[in-house]
């Protein structure tokens, strides 16, 4: 399992709770489970060299994939 931080503004932090309200959950995180089925999302790690030999043919993999 993993566990993500996230920091919502305040208008997200309204909309996740309709979401939560609207469909009868419990908590905010299972709203927010649920909605990540609906987003395309990239991830990009802050400390890495992208100098790197593995950075860049990670690069050239993830093009590949598209």
């Amino acid at each position: 399992m993993v566990k993500i931080q996230i920091d919502l503004n305040e208008m997200e932090d309204k909309t996740v709770e309709v979401y939560k309200l609207v469909n009868n959950l419990k908590t905010k995180q299972e709203a927010i489970r649920k909605m990540i089925r609906y987003f395309k999302v990239k991830i990009v790690p802050e400390k890495i060299n992208r100098d790197e030999e593995y950075y860049k043919k990670s690069l050239n993999f993830a093009e590949d994939k598209k």
